[in-house]
């Protein structure tokens, strides 16, 4: 059966009560804020409170202008810091799975170039935290998967692999979230489970927009039977009874 958690949305009190209700994970999204702990230290307190009954813990880790294969080692050096707090945030809250961007931008520099930064930069920082810590790496603007792909291969680390974001590939890529799901296959380890209508990142509930989201499931089942599934959208319940109804959760 499906592992499903449920993102908190910045709501970690309400979102957590769910997941226990539901049996669920949570995928906790406060801290890719990043300075959220100078300006709210009391947040992971309260965070360890709310999570304490959960057993499934993933985070969304900071994004935000961080770019790992920059041709300027000092934006690389950031990315790096920005990385390491989020691994002790990680490890302050008994986080097993954290979901960070790849930082590339179709047409900002040239694939090659990227890559080749990028690799020893992961591989670095893959070898500075714990093994039971595994990096899934999100889709954002990317117009295909292969990119994403060669730098999971090139890295070939086991706590190292894909979060698919269904409704970013629905809406930026220029191939669609099916093909998507065949190529990277068992490289995915966890998924943005929302919806749009193919015009912008709406995160809508389950059903709600353009995506195919009932062949988008079988072909994760298929492709990708371990996947975490993870609800990014604030129609939570809605969603979940979505999936019960058509049989991907008990």
């Amino acid at each position: 059966m499906t592992t499903l958690v449920l993102s908190d949305g910045f709501k970690v009190i309400q979102v957590a009560s769910l997941a226990v209700k539901y049996h669920c994970g949570i995928e906790i999204q406060s801290f890719y804020q990043p300075d959220i702990l100078v300006r709210e230290p009391e947040l992971l307190d309260i965070h360890k409170k709310a999570i304490a009954e959960i057993r499934i813990r993933s985070m969304h880790g900071p994004f935000a202008d961080l770019c790992p294969g920059s041709i300027d080692a000092m934006v690389r050096d950031i990315a790096r810091k920005r990385y390491d707090q989020a691994a002790d945030v990680c490890k302050q809250l008994d986080v097993s799975h954290v979901i960070l961007h790849h930082g590339y931008v179709p047409g900002t520099s040239s694939p090659g170039g990227w890559l080749s930064r990028c690799v020893p930069f992961w591989q670095s920082y893959l070898d500075s935290i714990p093994e039971s810590l595994t990096v899934h790496l999100e889709n954002i603007l990317d117009h295909d998967p292969g990119l994403l792909l060669e730098l999971v291969n090139s890295v070939a680390r086991p706590n190292f692999d894909i979060c698919l974001d269904i409704g970013h590939a629905h809406c930026f890529s220029k191939q669609n979230v099916l093909d998507w799901i065949k190529k990277l296959s068992r490289r995915i380890g966890h998924v943005h489970m929302h919806d749009n209508n193919g015009m912008s990142d709406d995160h809508l509930g389950l059903g709600r927009g353009t995506i195919p989201v009932m062949e988008v499931c079988l072909a994760l089942k298929e492709y990708t039977p371990e996947a975490i599934w993870a609800l990014e959208t604030p129609h939570i319940e809605e969603s979940i009874f979505w999936l019960r109804e058509r049989g991907f959760i008990s």
